[in-house]
């Protein structure tokens, strides 16, 4: 999976084959900031700075990706 763009500011877009099951963005603390079951997910509401992504597909496939929020 990969998630563009990338620094966001608005909204980012997830790219990838399957369908999406979860999606969950984490602070570097650990805290769950926000969850989404879409490919497009918004993130204006979000502080600036840099956080983990984790994409749970259809399949239970789990990757995880750092977005930068700017």
């Amino acid at each position: 999976a990969s998630i563009y763009p990338n620094p966001a500011s608005d909204n980012f877009s997830i790219e990838m084959e399957n369908e999406v099951k979860s999606v969950e963005v984490f602070s570097l603390q650990g805290q769950k900031v926000l969850t989404s079951k879409n490919k497009n997910v918004n993130v204006s509401g979000l502080s600036k700075g840099m956080y983990l992504v984790r994409i749970e597909d259809v399949d239970n496939a789990v990757a995880t990706k750092k977005l930068i929020v700017e």
